[in-house]
């Protein structure tokens, strides 16, 4: 009796924790969030930065370039995509005609194939054009939710330099924290984090890079409006592992389906998405990212999901990389080792799917 009440007592005490941990990451999330995506694409910009500084450049003077570099190439796409929005809001009227079009003759299908009465569906797309009607509204309540997020944003490069600028110090300051008997184990943690978390970001940098470009040309060739736009703003929902490619598809599909004349160009955007998934999911991101955080699906799933839940899209975008350092330290720790086992993609090396299974289960007795 007095075991069991300890193990609940334990198992209680470590409940609270969790739920106050994640209590008070909800509650800090505006200065928590901004620190930790700092953080990651410090990362980011750390190649770069120390390629600088060992070709002989002071630290200040390498930082900055870098960031230099990388606020210059922000601009530049934050300037296009104001470019091209301008034209798409300029074209709004007639696209929404067009819509206004495309749901009648959907409404007039649905209504044939399964029977659904003719006012209801006319009610449901009324409701769906009222809302088209609603595009400055929207846009300024957009605007109103993104005043206070550009003030973050502009804090963004002053913590990111700071960042990549004390980074040494606080490497030796998690090492001096460490017992000395502990500091060779603190260092190879410290080691593995780092160029795990280094060769995530840039490789998912890298496969949003070739995606926008593959979705552009794709887009462009299968002829829908504004394909560069699309292309852009689809590769970039990438940076969130698994659901990327399914919620970036959404944005030209969507479109196809309202703004385009035909629903061939919805097939054609179904049809390259249904390729570009299985490539990006087997090709794409394990050869160029190289499967560095090493998490199986269901526990990167549960992350995405516990992510957006705390911090939203941010959280989806920067729970990942922590994750994977999370399992880095449990597999530093015999009394951890079995939970970065749980976290871990292995263990199933047996059921894997291989072409040796294949070749056996086809193989004439």
């Amino acid at each position: 009796m007095g075991r069991r009440y300890v193990l609940a007592k334990k198992i209680t005490v470590y409940l609270l924790l969790v739920i106050l941990f994640i209590y008070g990451l909800i509650e800090a999330q505006q200065f928590l969030a901004p620190l930790a995506l700092a953080v990651l694409l410090s990362y980011l910009l750390y190649p770069i930065a120390n390629f600088l500084e060992k070709g002989g450049l002071a630290r200040i003077l390498a930082n900055l370039i870098s960031i230099i570099l990388a606020v210059v190439v922000l601009v530049a796409v934050i300037h296009f995509f104001s470019d091209q929005f301008s034209v798409f809001v300029e074209d709004f009227p007639q696209m929404r005609e067009q819509a206004t079009i495309n749901l009648r003759q959907a409404q007039e299908w649905v209504s044939d194939v399964f029977g659904v009465s003719n006012s209801t569906i006319r009610d449901w797309v009324e409701e769906r054009i009222a809302n088209l009607t609603n595009l400055d509204d929207t846009l300024k309540t957009i605007f109103k939710a993104t005043t206070r997020t550009l003030v973050i944003i502009g804090l963004m490069p002053v913590y990111i330099f700071f960042m990549l600028y004390y980074r040494t110090k606080f490497y030796r300051f998690i090492l001096r924290m460490a017992p000395d008997k502990e500091e060779y184990r603190a260092e190879k943690i410290l080691n593995e984090m780092n160029k795990v978390t280094t060769k995530y970001m840039t490789g998912v940098f890298t496969v949003v890079m070739i995606l926008a470009v593959v979705h552009s040309i794709a887009f462009t060739i299968i002829g829908l409006k504004y394909p560069i736009l699309l292309g852009i703003t689809a590769a970039l929902f990438n940076f969130i592992p698994y659901f990327g490619t399914l919620i970036g598809a959404l944005v030209p599909i969507t479109f196809s389906m309202v703004a385009m004349d035909d629903l061939d160009y919805t097939f054609w955007v179904l049809v390259y998405f249904l390729f570009i998934q299985f490539t990006e999911n087997n090709i794409l991101t394990p050869n160029i990212t190289g499967g560095h955080v090493s998490l199986n699906p269901l526990v990167t799933i549960l992350s995405l999901i516990v992510g957006s839940m705390i911090w939203g899209v941010t959280g989806m975008f920067i729970v990942i990389p922590f994750v994977a350092m999370f399992r880095i330290f449990c597999e530093h720790f015999s009394f951890l080792k079995p939970v970065a086992f749980l976290l871990s993609d292995r263990g199933t090396e047996e059921h894997a799917l291989s072409i040796e299974k294949i070749k056996k289960a086809f193989k004439k007795d």
